[in-house]
């Protein structure tokens, strides 16, 4: 019953409720490194990541050295410059990459071109497919392939333009703006209802975090740090609502607490799921922050949040079970993941086999 009983509490948390009075736990065991070692991790980044092959080790060496607990299922993304450029390249943008970033290169004169149509025969979609027909052939069960993540319009748009030039551009030329990030999150989902109908078994992860039985995504947009809520409401929500009514389940990724002041914003998206609470480095712990996430819960949200064991255990005390998903950092051994499931009355671990 514990692979069971981890469903169960999954589809309770993407309801906002518990199953149990359990909170849902993501707990993994690490143990050994993660990363292939062959010639190809000598490739720069931008070159192996659209290698079928390098996908295939670099799923193959995680299934050898993580094992998935409690509410955390083996699924595996295909991962393309960190996620960050996927939308601006198959837009006609390039990008360039180091071992710690990502940057996409600024084109000034965007505006001066249509704004870009999702085309399935796109070079780089071809080479996404390819990728993602030799993971769904490498897997094994119970792990299967999730699409990839992607930057929202707006945010790509401002990497595509230039942050400055584009709150130009919102002030000066608002209908373009609105045409090329429509346009964006067009050929987002395009692209994921793409890689998902390829892949055929209706099962998604919700930024590496939660399981969802259908079409999930952590939808964001990082580029509202720097706007009003009216400028939010305008430039932000109608894709936003566009891309969670197209989502079965979603998660807000509020990138950074200055996004507080979008909640009431973010509750006119009526299948927005929930928040993955992603605050600013140097905003501590998350303990630290207990009546913003009850003014999350109180708008009926649920929440994902990255803590400690302790400090999972104490926001289960404060926030109650219901609509918690509390992802726990990797363990080195089985015995230790124990320890911290008992601390919330469990004993089974619910290994996935």
């Amino acid at each position: 019953m514990s692979r069971e009983d981890s469903l169960q509490r999954l589809r309770a948390f993407w309801a906002g409720e518990s199953y149990d009075g359990s909170p849902a736990l993501g707990i993994q065991v690490r143990l050994g490194s993660a990363g292939p070692s062959s010639e190809l991790a000598s490739l720069p980044a931008k070159e192996r990541d659209w290698l079928p092959e390098w996908q295939v080790q670099q799923y193959r060496a995680t299934a050898r050295n993580v094992r998935y607990l409690a509410e955390l299922f083996p699924g595996h993304h295909a991962v393309m410059a960190r996620f960050l450029a996927l939308p601006a390249v198959l837009a006609g943008g390039d990008y360039d990459e180091d071992p710690d970033n990502v940057w996409i290169r600024e084109n000034p004169h965007l505006f001066d071109q249509d704004p870009p149509v999702f085309d399935p025969a796109h070079p780089r979609m071809r080479m996404l497919e390819q990728c993602y027909d030799a993971l769904k052939v490498a897997v094994e069960a119970p792990d299967f392939v999730t699409p990839p993540l992607m930057l929202d319009g707006l945010t790509t748009l401002s990497m595509l333009i230039g942050a400055d030039r584009l709150c130009e551009a919102m002030v000066d030329n608002p209908q373009r703006v609105q045409a090329w990030a429509g346009a964006l999150n067009d050929l987002y989902m395009g692209c994921y209802e793409h890689i998902y109908r390829r892949l055929g078994y209706g099962r998604s992860l919700c930024f590496f975090g939660p399981m969802a039985e259908g079409r999930s995504e952590g939808v964001q947009c990082d580029f509202s740090v720097m706007l009003s809520p009216e400028m939010f409401q305008r430039f932000v929500l109608p894709d936003l609502r566009r891309v969670t009514d197209y989502m079965d389940y979603s998660l807000y990724h509020l990138d950074g607490t200055c996004q507080m002041r979008f909640l009431d914003l973010l509750r006119q998206c009526p299948k927005l799921n929930g928040i993955q609470w992603n605050p600013e480095p140097t905003a501590g712990s998350p303990l630290q922050w207990l009546d913003a996430l009850r003014e999350i819960r109180r708008r009926k949200f649920s929440l994902y949040i990255f803590c400690s064991v302790d400090e999972a255990v104490a926001l289960w005390r404060e926030l109650g079970p219901e609509g918690l998903f509390l992802q726990l950092p990797a363990f080195s051994s089985v015995a230790d993941a124990e320890v911290a499931l008992r601390k919330f009355g469990r004993t089974d671990l619910g290994e996935k086999q």
